[in-house]
């Protein structure tokens, strides 16, 4: 019907042309002839071309509007139609559905602030439209009425182009997951913008909570595994809600009086706070670098400030929270050439475990290590200050604060920025974030966030880790309150590679071995324990600090500067593992994982 109808507006502006140009005198010729007195004076002549000119552009002007009024019809008539053939009756439901490339979605909006989806299953995303209003053009003249199939639309910009709104959802099927299937339900000024999750699981106390087909479907966790685990398995009062509660009160009696200490701390060296205007930007000079350390993984802290220090980097903005007075100690040692702030937060950080060389990710020590490091970004975003967070077991190349202040202040501008971690765990989607280094704005989403978190500490004690409750907030408080997120990717941002690259990507690290690459950091996660990680980092090539060197320093009267007495100028090579990233080929060592391929080929 859209196209007769255009095809009869067609003939009825050729038939006004006509009869306009047939009721009019006749024009004279473009070829005027002003040499010849029998038309008239020259100045006539060009009067006559003149009008002739703009009675030529009135018809056109009148054609285009007729025309462009004739196009509008079509289609409002069209979706008109398209509503009209909806048999839900409801004009708010769906009235189309196009393919469009997810890829180009995803780099037309920066990734929505995921890092890359890995391993899809289909290059294609589904956008519904949920008003006529909404569909494309192209769609109107590309999909008549009664066609079966979901037409594609290759132009991003074209498929969204009358959206007045676009609501994201990350969806996919899990391996191991039976058939799934996904329903939208029209509701009436009760939008919800969360996705509850149903499942076939048998009772709990007959069967183990396994999946049983022949069960009916019921609600459970949004992360519960296909064995029917909830990955959130909440903390009862005692003991965790409890212990978490008189944490609180320790650090609710104590906040203001930590928060002026950290204020007095940095003006006395020399970083003024910032003012109402740098607070609603992001400068590189008024972002300090936050750490938190226990005396079990201080050597990998000593490590950090050697490898800096070799590098010639600066390191003044660095202030490192310590959990006990040893290690207090160690980082007063290197403040006095390298310039580093420390605090010692003791009415919080008394109590907690000094850790040793067998902590392993989620036991006691590291799960009391995740309210510290809580506490120390959340006092610096409070006081007015950006803030890069980072684990101790990290090396610079370069300053990573130049990329953040660039970075944080581009067209995005990014709230909270992380480095990708590697794993696609359902418990970590969508963002991946990894909490072992990121950079935060001091704003009051941000510090809504960590807020949010510190009150979320009994669900950490109880998963064993921050990094999942995290990654859990993120979601909730981007969809509820436009926190802007964004994970770098791993792969387009291999400025920060970590252990994710160390173990999968040889490639990279290569690259980083020759000199090619040469990326701000290296963040040695995704590595169990902290014997492990000095291993690596030393086959590596990244180990830079003298045996025992931390131990010597705790209780040292003299002073000498610490970097003199424990940094060496040159990296501390030793060989492990002949299918590990090396800087020199150690292919006589034996192999740490099982089959392992020698990353020096022969």
């Amino acid at each position: 019907i859209g196209w007769t109808v255009a095809f009869i507006s067609f003939l009825a502006v050729i038939s006004f042309y006509v009869g306009y140009l047939s009721s009019s005198s006749t024009p004279p010729g473009n070829n005027v002839d002003f040499e010849s007195d029998s038309n008239g004076s020259p100045l006539e002549k060009l009067k006559d071309c003149l009008d002739y000119q703009q009675r030529i552009m009135k018809i056109n002007d009148e054609v285009k509007s007729r025309m462009d009024d004739s196009t509008s019809k079509i289609r409002k008539s069209d979706r008109n139609q398209k509503q009209n053939q909806n048999t839900n009756k409801d004009p708010s439901f769906i009235q189309a559905i196009a393919r469009i490339s997810k890829h180009e979605l995803m780099s037309a909006f920066d990734n929505f602030g995921v890092a890359t989806l890995e391993a899809p299953l289909t290059d294609e995303a589904l956008l519904f439209y949920n008003d006529a209003d909404a569909i494309p053009d192209k769609l109107l003249r590309s999909s008549p009425a009664g066609d079966e199939y979901i037409t594609r639309i290759d132009n991003v910009t074209e498929a969204i182009q009358n959206c007045g709104s676009l609501n994201v959802q990350f969806t996919h099927t899990p391996i191991g997951f039976r058939p799934q299937c996904h329903v939208w339900i029209p509701a009436h000024n009760l939008p919800a913008f969360h996705v509850d999750r149903w499942m076939r699981l048998s009772d709990a106390k007959t069967n183990a909570n396994k999946f049983d087909h022949n069960t009916p479907l019921r609600h459970v966790g949004s992360i519960t595994t296909p064995t029917g685990v909830d990955r959130f398995d909440l903390p009862a009062f005692e003991p965790l809600i409890s212990a978490h509660w008189k944490a609180l009160l320790q650090f609710f009696e104590h906040a203001d009086a930590v928060m002026k200490d950290i204020t007095k701390l940095l003006e006395g060296n020399g970083i003024k706070p910032p003012t109402t205007k740098q607070i609603n930007e992001t400068y590189a000079n008024e972002a300090i670098t936050v750490m938190t350390v226990n005396h079990g993984q201080s050597d990998l802290l000593v490590n950090f400030f050697c490898a800096a220090k070799t590098r010639g980097l600066d390191l003044r903005r660095v202030l490192v929270f310590v959990t006990d007075e040893e290690s207090k100690q160690l980082v007063e040692g290197f403040s006095k050439d390298l310039g580093v702030m420390v605090y010692y937060d003791e009415r919080n950080f008394a109590t907690m475990p000094k850790g040793g060389d067998n902590v392993k990710y989620g036991d006691r020590t590291f799960t009391s290590m995740m309210f510290a490091k809580i506490l120390c970004v959340l006092y610096v975003n409070m006081s007015g200050y950006d803030t890069l967070y980072q684990d101790v077991d990290v090396v610079y190349y370069r300053n990573p604060l130049e990329f953040f202040s660039e970075y944080g202040s581009g067209s995005q501008n990014y709230d909270i920025i992380f480095q990708h971690d590697g794993s696609s765990q359902p418990r970590y989607a969508p963002y991946s974030s990894n909490s072992g280094f990121f950079y935060t704005r001091s704003n009051k989403k941000v510090q809504y966030l960590l807020t949010s978190l510190l009150y979320h500490g009994d669900l950490i004690r109880k998963t064993r880790t921050h990094q999942q409750v995290l990654n859990q907030l993120l979601l909730e408080h981007s969809s509820l309150f436009g926190l802007k997120v964004k994970t770098l990717d791993r792969h387009d941002y291999n400025q920060f590679p970590g252990g994710y690259h160390f173990n999968y990507d040889h490639s990279t690290m290569h690259q980083i071995i020759s000199g090619e690459l040469k990326p701000y950091i290296f963040h040695m996660f995704f590595t169990d324990g902290k014997e492990t990680k000095v291993k690596f980092l030393k086959q590596f090539g990244e180990w830079y600090v003298h045996e025992e060197c931390t131990e010597k320093l705790i209780g040292n009267a003299n002073n000498l500067p610490a970097s003199s007495q424990c940094c060496s100028a040159t990296p501390l090579i030793s060989c492990y593992y002949k299918d590990k990233p090396s800087a020199v080929p150690c292919n006589d060592s034996p192999s740490h994982d099982k089959n392992g391929e020698p990353f020096w080929k022969q």
